[in-house]
C-alpha cells in the first residue's frame, strides 16, 4: 500500500509542478498594481510554491481538496487504503 501511496504522490507532484510553472509564468506577465513594482520570479515562486499541496479554507468555512487526488493511481491507492482499514 505504501508503494501505491508513493506512486500517487509522485504522479500528483508531476501534475502540480506543471500547474505551478504555468501560474508562475502568468504571475510574471501580470501587469503590476498601480504604483507597484512588477513581481520578481522569486516572489511568484514563493507565492505559488504550495499550490496544489495544501488544503486551504474557502470563504464559506469549508476546505478545498488537494489537487489531482482523482488521478487513477491515487484512486487505486485510496481504495486499497479503505479495504485495508475494513471500510
Amino acid at each position: 500500500m505504501e508503494d501505491m501511496d508513493r506512486a500517487c504522490e509522485k504522479a500528483r507532484g508531476e501534475r502540480i509542478l506543471q500547474v505551478q510553472r504555468q501560474k508562475i509564468a502568468a504571475c510574471l506577465k501580470e501587469p503590476p498594481e498601480p504604483r507597484a513594482a512588477p513581481k520578481t520570479r522569486e516572489e511568484c515562486e514563493r507565492y505559488w510554491s504550495d499550490y496544489g499541496w495544501v488544503q486551504g479554507s474557502k470563504k464559506s468555512g469549508g476546505t478545498r481538496p488537494h489537487l489531482f487526488t482523482d488521478l487513477p493511481v491515487c484512486r487505486r491507492a485510496a481504495e486499497a487504503r479503505r479495504k485495508s482499514e475494513g471500510r
